[in-house]
């Protein structure tokens, strides 16, 4: 069944369910979409490593004093929702390779793509946020005396490696998903007020997280909050652009019409 555009504003595709999940574990540039591809396997692993040791490194180096305080940046929650859908990602290929494969178990696979809603929410907030992350940072905040090259791998690598992932799934990105990284920002922003509120302290003793979530100034901040949100809302909507115009892409490179599902002819994993 081929997606129509009035069907990418039903209300019903907020929720995270798929007719076919097997597409979860695909490669939009494999040719053999009858089973998992050991290099997008090894790809999707590598980027988890990545990201972990990113995610490991960016709390280990900090000081013992303000390692309590990692929490507080939204860099922190960005980089943490980006392991969390890579580990899932990982876990769901390598159990689908296992069992297709390997063991020739469809139990294990059936099991591992029950994985798939979470992955793809967490995935959408991931892609969105990285990029939002990135780009406000870089902008607005980043100070050429704090450039490091840890500065970067939370900053920039972040998004680097989810370029890398949107351009290798081959799941669709949703428009109305939009409400995942938009929900994750807005939970963000009342963290920081009832951190103010509090009394709470960043790690060089002001009392803002961020210099543009001062909430001292309520007006401004809020008026920056909606700002971000808003621009977290385009940037998902760029992505999901971006995803259609791939799928045209492959389309071309494979010449037969690509949908946003698998026919259940297509694959028999389940």
């Amino acid at each position: 069944m081929v997606v129509t555009w009035k069907d990418n504003f039903i209300l019903s595709n907020i929720w995270p369910t798929f007719g076919s999940p097997e597409i979860f574990v695909m490669s939009q540039w494999q040719r053999d979409k009858q089973t998992p591809s050991y290099l997008y396997v090894l790809l999707r692993v590598a980027i988890f490593l990545t990201f972990f040791t990113i995610w490991i490194l960016s709390y280990t180096m900090e000081s013992s004093s303000n390692k309590p305080k990692w929490p507080l940046y939204l860099t922190n929650w960005g980089l943490t929702v980006c392991t969390i859908q890579s580990f899932l990602s990982s876990l769901m290929l390598i159990c689908a390779i296992l069992g297709t494969n390997v063991l020739d178990n469809s139990e294990l696979t059936q099991s591992a793509l029950k994985a798939y809603k979470t992955y793809w929410i967490t995935n959408s907030m991931a892609t969105t946020i990285a990029f939002t992350i990135s780009f406000v940072y870089w902008t607005l905040i980043h100070q050429p005396e704090y450039w490091s090259i840890m500065n970067f791998m939370v900053h920039g690598m972040n998004a680097i490696l989810m370029i890398i992932d949107f351009c290798a799934v081959a799941h669709p990105v949703r428009f109305l998903h939009f409400v995942y990284p938009v929900g994750l920002a807005f939970v963000y922003v009342t963290m920081t007020a009832i951190f103010y509120a509090c009394g709470g302290t960043a790690k060089n003793g002001d009392q803002f997280i961020y210099p543009i979530l001062k909430w001292s100034t309520p007006g401004i901040t809020v008026a920056y909050c909606i700002a971000i949100m808003i621009l977290i809302f385009f940037i998902h909507t760029l992505t999901f652009f971006l995803y259609k115009g791939k799928v045209k892409i492959a389309e071309l490179c494979f010449g037969e019409p690509e949908s946003d599902s698998f026919s259940d002819t297509a694959m028999q994993m389940l």
